[in-house]
């Protein structure tokens, strides 16, 4: 090793340059999977929505243990993506990418723990013997959410900065959903308890949608550098 300060930092670049190619394949694989799980979160909506209104316990269950399977796979991409912040120190757009990445490892995670609690409410509702206005109302509601969550996948796969922009008109009428699945059970003949948990069950899919629309925020800050304001409440 040189004493030289000069031969030092040209040997300093030299590998940082070497690295940045296998850094570059280590960020496809973790969007690959990112990307798989985003896609695979959107393809538990409509079963999701099927299972809840049919009462169907045994689709349920293993919809409940298809989101244990999601929690792993989320822990080890968080793993993963903070190994390379550790290892390959990151700068400028790399460093916006794993960022990027780990959150929305966080908003898949959360988007399938709600899914799960739709389904979990069998355990106290009974959709069969809903009015099939608001039966109507809560596919309609789990229609919009899987088509922003698609959409939020498709936006990765495609690197498009302006999905943000689409995916936010999109909650819009997730929001108008969800206001009337409450329209109807303040006007409905449903028990306290029931429309407390039909509330509820609203609520779980347009925060479902919000999490699409943060999906898609990340990757404009991933792209651009730029953090979309009026951060929606996914909590």
């Amino acid at each position: 090793m040189t004493d030289d300060p000069l031969d030092r930092l040209e040997i300093e670049r030299r590998e940082a340059s070497a690295s940045r190619p296998r850094l570059h394949g280590q960020l496809e694989e973790i969007d690959r999977q990112l990307i798989e799980m985003m896609r695979a979160v959107a393809g538990r909506v409509q079963p999701t929505t099927d299972a809840f209104l049919e009462a169907d316990t045994h689709v349920a269950a293993s919809l409940i243990d298809a989101d244990k399977l999601l929690t792993r796979d989320c822990t080890d991409l968080e793993e993963a993506s903070y190994l390379l912040l550790a290892t390959q120190s990151p700068v400028a757009t790399d460093l916006r990418h794993i960022i990027a990445v780990l959150r929305s490892v966080n908003d898949v995670q959360r988007t399938g723990n709600l899914l799960t609690h739709v389904v979990e409410s069998l355990s106290w509702v009974h959709p069969p013997s809903l009015p099939q206005e608001l039966r109507d109302t809560i596919r309609q509601l789990g229609a919009v959410t899987k088509d922003m969550l698609d959409n939020a996948a498709t936006a990765w796969v495609d690197q498009d900065p302006l999905a943000a922009e689409d995916l936010e008109r999109q909650d819009d009428q997730a929001d108008l959903l969800q206001k009337m699945v409450l329209s109807e059970l303040y006007t409905g003949s449903q028990t306290i308890e029931e429309s407390v948990s039909l509330g509820l069950i609203a609520r779980y899919y347009e925060r479902a949608a919000d999490h699409a629309v943060e999906l898609a925020r990340h990757l404009t800050f991933f792209l651009t550098g730029d953090r979309l304001s009026d951060r929606i409440d996914t909590d």
